[in-house]
């Protein structure tokens, strides 16, 4: 009797929203230690940007163990459709969670935020030696810019924009996950 010891293979999209719901949620549980250890955290810069390399190291690293699980090569469409299903999953779980937390939990978080960020942004425009005019500038238009996107009609016209850059880094990601099955000599 033969033993067939085939891998199992699963889609890039079933394995993608799979991935896509488990990075998710970590940026869930992230964004609720923010919360509650400073809520002025979340607007920060150095926050978002670590934040930001966690994602990407997380697509890649889940990107190699989806390739490993099917066989060890992956065409780089395949790689592509992975890490572009993972991260449009990741981010509408994020945008349900921030439109809650926003809307529903803390209504008044936003506000939080968005002083916060004007103190820092000031506090910098000073330091860079900025003219008194263009601080004020500046921030008369980040008063009026930045509420509208804690919205719930905010938060999706961001995701939507956020699409665009799903798709370019799913393109870089996939060049680092994508391994083609080596051409055999004749």
């Amino acid at each position: 009797m033969e033993e067939s010891f085939e891998l199992e293979q699963t889609s890039p999209v079933s394995d993608g929203v799979k991935t896509g719901v488990i990075i998710g949620f970590i940026n869930i549980v992230i964004s609720v230690l923010l919360y509650v250890i400073d809520p002025t955290m979340m607007g920060s810069l150095g926050v978002s940007l670590g934040i930001l390399v966690l994602n990407l190291v997380l697509l890649i690293v889940m990107g190699i163990k989806y390739r490993k699980s099917v066989g060890g090569y992956l065409s780089y469409g395949k790689a592509f459709t992975h890490g572009f299903v993972t991260l449009l999953v990741s981010g509408l779980i994020g945008v349900i969670f921030s439109i809650l937390l926003f809307t529903v939990i803390d209504p008044d978080l936003p506000a939080l935020i968005i002083e916060n960020t004007i103190e820092r942004t000031s506090e910098m425009m000073v330091k860079f030696g900025a003219p008194e005019s263009s601080i004020d500038e500046a921030i008369a238009q980040m008063e009026k810019d930045m509420p509208p996107k804690f919205t719930a009609g905010g938060q999706l016209i961001q995701f939507a924009w956020s699409i665009i850059v799903f798709g370019i880094v799913a393109l870089l990601s996939a060049l680092i996950v994508k391994k083609n099955e080596p051409i055999e000599n004749f």
